[in-house]
C-alpha cells in the first residue's frame, strides 16, 4: 500500500501505488460484502491482510470523525436587549396581522357557502 515496495521475479524492487479513498472504500465494501472471498479480493488489488486491516481502521475512524460532528447544530446567539424587544415587538403585530387575515378568510367562507346556497335554491 503506501510506501510499501514489492520485489518482482527479477528481483527489482518496485514501489506500489498509494491507493486513493475511494479505492480504500471500495475495497472496504468488497471485503466486507457477505461471503466475500477476501484472499481473492485482496490477490486482485495487490494488498496483505494487515493492509485491510488499516484500511477498515481508517474506514473506522473517518466515520467517527464525521459522525462526531456537529455541523447542524444551533449556537447560541446573545443579542441585545434592545434588539430583543425590537423582534418582540414585530412578531407581536405580526401575530395580529395573520389573526385579523383568518378572521377575513372565515368571513369570506361563510359569504361563499351563502352565495352557494342562493344559488342552489
Amino acid at each position: 500500500m503506501e510506501g510499501l515496495g514489492t520485489t518482482d521475479n527479477n528481483g527489482i524492487k518496485r514501489r506500489r501505488k498509494k491507493l486513493t479513498a475511494r479505492e480504500k472504500w471500495q475495497i472496504y465494501q468488497e471485503t466486507n460484502a457477505k461471503d466475500a472471498p477476501i484472499g481473492e479480493i485482496l490477490r486482485r488489488h495487490g494488498l496483505y491482510s494487515a493492509e485491510l486491516t488499516k484500511i477498515r481502521r481508517q474506514v473506522e475512524e473517518g466515520a467517527l470523525k464525521e459522525l462526531g460532528r456537529r455541523r447542524y447544530s444551533k449556537k447560541q446567539e446573545s443579542v441585545s436587549y434592545e434588539e430583543y424587544s425590537r423582534l418582540k415587538k414585530e412578531l407581536d403585530n405580526k401575530e395580529k396581522a395573520l389573526a385579523q387575515m383568518g378572521e377575513e378568510y372565515l368571513i369570506l367562507k361563510k359569504r361563499r357557502i351563502r352565495l352557494k346556497r342562493r344559488v342552489v335554491v
